[in-house]
């Protein structure tokens, strides 16, 4: 079956991760799908649920351990499954899709202003906030802690191969926020000398351990040994509900060329996994649009969220890596 024109820019655009951060991945994920439902010619429920799946299904290959843009398949997949369930027709599935697409997106906007809201308010005037890598989700937080008049500062590292770090640099600079680069090796001389870390989440797991971009578990270390507070911010939906049952994430490899460059000897072994795990002692708590979570109450909040029977079927083999 062939993809919509929306689908097809989705996946490519997640496959090539030029999208962000999770959130932004599964807004964008979630538009494709609701545009591909208005513009769908299908005439039957069978045909459109069908069209849904594949696209479902493709953008499940190409997605990597991003809970929030799993959770929106979850949210919109279960709209099928009610569909088929009840015999609705067509034309109830089309317009229930569009209203739970455009749900999520009120929702998760919604949710990260309120993360802001209480992540600055966690920040005190004077204080000197580091950060790893890039987060959408902390860059609000210090901005809104900005836009209540604190005098603050922040420092980051390249967060390599990829340097999002640096992407930290042009955005403070837009906000007015003093900032401080150091290479990734500096953490541990930086971070003893900030008054806490703020970090962004792609995937949280019903233990509270969290995927991150790789040089977050050191950072975390070092925050643990220095006595410096170390915050996760995240939304509910980084909850990754597939962990309830045992499943691993999947942690993707860097390519080789941005680690090595083309007269490297052959045989010299790349090893550079673009996540590791933070593990939830290390963590002070995630701030979330629900206020501050303990890592021990991570579980609960999981079993409350809506799930496809559909996808549940399928996540398995994606989690390992055999879909």
């Amino acid at each position: 079956m062939a993809q919509h024109k929306a689908i097809e820019i989705v996946i490519e655009r997640v496959r090539g991760d030029v999208i962000g951060g999770a959130a932004d991945n599964a807004l964008e994920i979630v538009e494709a799908i609701k545009t591909m439902t208005v513009e769908s010619k299908a005439a039957s429920l069978d045909a459109l649920a069908k069209e849904i799946e594949t696209a479902v299904d493709s953008i499940l290959h190409v997605l990597p351990s991003l809970a929030p843009p799993l959770n929106a398949l979850h949210m919109l997949m279960k709209q099928v499954d009610d569909a088929i369930e009840n015999t609705a027709s067509v034309e109830e599935l089309r317009s229930a899709l569009r209203s739970e697409a455009d749900h999520f997106i009120s929702l998760t906007h919604d949710a990260l202003e309120k993360v802001a809201q209480y992540g600055a308010e966690k920040i005190k005037d004077g204080d000197s906030i580091f950060m790893y890598s890039m987060s959408s989700t902390v860059w609000r937080i210090l901005k809104r802690a900005k836009e209540q008049g604190k005098s603050i500062s922040v420092a980051v590292t390249e967060s390599r191969p990829d340097n999002e770090g640096l992407w930290t640099v042009d955005k403070m600079s837009e906000y007015g926020i003093p900032i401080t680069v150091g290479i990734d090796a500096a953490i541990g001389i930086m971070i003893p000398q900030s008054d806490m870390v703020m970090v962004g989440a792609d995937v949280i797991a019903s233990t509270g351990e969290t995927l991150c971009k790789v040089g977050t578990y050191p950072c975390a270390l070092v925050a643990k040994a220095h006595g410096v507070p170390f915050y996760i911010t995240a939304d509910t939906l980084k909850l990754d509900t597939s962990t309830l049952i045992g499943l691993p994430f999947q942690i993707t490899e860097t390519p080789r060329e941005k680690v090595l460059d083309e007269k490297a000897p052959a045989e010299a072994v790349v090893y550079s996994p673009h996540f590791d795990l933070t593990p939830p002692e290390l963590i002070t708590a995630f701030v979330t649009e629900q206020g501050f979570l303990n890592p021990a109450a991570v579980s609960a909040w999981m079993r409350d969220m809506p799930l496809s029977k559909t996808l549940q079927t399928k996540i398995p083999a994606w989690a390992h890596g055999t879909f």
